[in-house]
């Protein structure tokens, strides 16, 4: 069997970005960006939310990328 990994992220309100998609209380970079963005490489396949992958596209990701 496969294992599976789960990521999430939501605030109190129900959305990660501020208004007009404002995502400046991200956190940029340390140990935990660290590790998310070594444990994509791992991955085979991600599933994501239409959004999500819609805010990918906007910052230049493209399908397949690492």
């Amino acid at each position: 069997m496969r294992k599976i990994t789960y990521y999430v992220a939501i605030s109190l309100d129900g959305f990660i970005a501020g208004p007009d998609g404002d995502i400046s209380g991200f956190v940029q970079q340390g140990e935990g960006v660290n590790q998310y963005l070594q444990d994509l490489q791992a991955f085979d396949t991600v599933i994501m939310g239409r959004k999500t992958y819609e805010f990918g596209y906007a910052y230049g990701l493209q399908p397949g990328s690492s």
